[in-house]
């Protein structure tokens, strides 16, 4: 199988810079609609409850810390949450299993064909979403725009985390995938600040318009701009993606011992990977409904709040991991660890807030935890077959989507179960998680820390 020319002509930062700015757009539409198709699903589950010709949901627009609010949650949040659940599950479990044939697909056709049919997914998203909003429906209604994401919505980072694993060596491929992580939450802070303020002035439909139109920019520009990493060798231009050899070879590649494929260290960074994204999810469903139950605060309020959680958590991960592996030169093992204990000390104090300063202080105890993800996805990267990048990611990403969805379940009845229940018990189940990945990258450096720089090796030599 042939290589990436690594003498072509095109300079390596304006690789980064083609391949982080759609990505960025994507990610800004994300962080706009995220916190207000929530609160969408709040206000019409309120009208639902209440009754349609009921005033008193307006409320949550007015004074949503008033004593009044606070007892509609009361009823509304349950309702709420279990349709926040089901959104969950749509976008999350058809897209799961079809990323086990992109991913190996990806490998002989290309990473350009995911990017855009992921971006023309979102644009559905939206669209549909800003139409919808024109009308006053049942909240159930609005699980229809989760259908098309559910589809290949997920498919836009596997391409991109294959596309990073192309074009850079493997031993800066932990700071280019925290580049790209960075670029992430950038795009996600500024939508999170942008979205709620664009709805205060226009409403929910312009939110859920703007944001289609950032992610057709991201479709024109992977389109004409973004240069392919992979040599296609046949003569279909797209392929057919549901082909099961290329899924009876991605088992064989990931089960098999092979030269240069460290089994061990993948299924342990797959293991934090996957309790990381439950984490991660779980919080992501029930942080502006804790919020607004417990702290009485509004869509502004929130946004606020999330805004400068992602802005210390993208220092944290972007200086942390510069400040850690490049200058105390800590293997990327070591660096992980340091990001379960941060994420451990977070979501603890969550579990005993009772006001709104110990949110903030939990933002600066969680500031190392974003450095998770790149340092496992960098072992994972390291420790297998580069003719295989693409079929180990498909794995990793199907792994990382599918086992979390059990857990959407579990956070939400929990959390609807125990809302004003002091210390909160789904925090502490955050928390313990976390404690659990710690254990396993305590294991991972005792049993593999002198492996690491074999991989290198290995890779090269392949």
């Amino acid at each position: 199988m042939e290589t990436e020319d690594t003498t072509s002509p095109t300079p390596q930062w304006r690789r980064y810079i083609f391949i982080e700015l759609p990505v960025f757009f994507c990610m800004f539409a994300s962080g706009m609609t995220g916190t207000v198709f929530t609160d969408l699903i709040i206000f019409q589950s309120c009208k639902e409850v209440t009754g349609r010709n009921n005033n008193s949901c307006d409320i949550y627009h007015l004074n949503s810390s008033s004593k009044e609010a606070q007892e509609l949650n009361k009823i509304v949040q349950p309702y709420a949450s279990n349709v926040i659940m089901c959104r969950s599950l749509i976008e999350s479990i058809l897209s799961a299993f079809l990323i086990l044939f992109l991913g190996p697909w990806s490998d002989k056709f290309g990473r350009k064909p995911l990017m855009i049919s992921a971006c023309i997914v979102l644009i559905s998203k939206y669209v549909i979403l800003s139409v919808l909003s024109n009308f006053d429906e049942d909240p159930w209604m609005f699980l229809i725009a989760s259908v098309p994401y559910g589809l290949l919505g997920n498919s836009l980072l596997l391409a991109t985390f294959c596309y990073i694993a192309d074009s850079t060596e493997p031993d800066k491929r932990a700071w280019s995938l925290a580049c790209l992580q960075t670029c992430v939450t950038v795009g996600i802070v500024i939508g999170t600040f942008t979205g709620p303020w664009i709805f205060k002035q226009l409403g929910y439909t312009f939110v859920f318009a703007i944001a289609a139109v950032f992610c057709a920019f991201a479709l024109v520009y992977i389109i004409f701009l973004i240069p392919e990493t992979v040599e296609n060798e046949f003569n279909e231009k797209w392929g057919n993606p549901f082909n099961m050899p290329l899924i009876k070879e991605l088992f064989s590649i990931c089960f098999e011992r092979r030269d240069g494929f460290n089994r061990g260290m993948l299924w342990c960074c797959l293991a934090v990977l996957t309790l990381f994204t439950m984490v991660v999810n779980g919080n992501s469903n029930i942080s502006y409904l804790f919020a607004n139950a417990k702290l009485g605060w509004d869509i502004e309020d929130f946004s606020i709040f999330s805004g400068l959680s992602i802005v210390l958590s993208t220092i944290g991960t972007f200086g942390g991991l510069k400040f850690m592996k490049y200058c105390l030169g800590m293997a990327d093992i070591k660096v992980a660890l340091v990001g379960c204990i941060s994420g451990f000390s977070a979501t603890l104090l969550g579990s005993l807030t009772t006001e709104p300063w110990h949110m903030y202080v939990g933002i600066v105890l969680g500031l190392f935890t974003g450095i998770v993800l790149p340092t496992t996805r960098s072992l994972i990267s390291k420790s297998s077959p580069i003719d295989a990048i693409g079929k180990v990611f498909s794995l990793v990403s199907f792994v990382e989507t599918i086992l979390p969805l059990g857990s959407a379940p579990i956070f939400n009845l929990l959390y609807s179960s125990y809302i004003f229940v002091y210390p909160s018990p789904v925090f502490l189940l955050m928390a313990g998680l976390f404690l659990l990945m710690t254990f396993i990258i305590i294991i991972m450096n005792l049993k593999f820390m002198r492996l690491e720089f074999s991989y290198q090796e290995n890779i090269h030599q392949n």
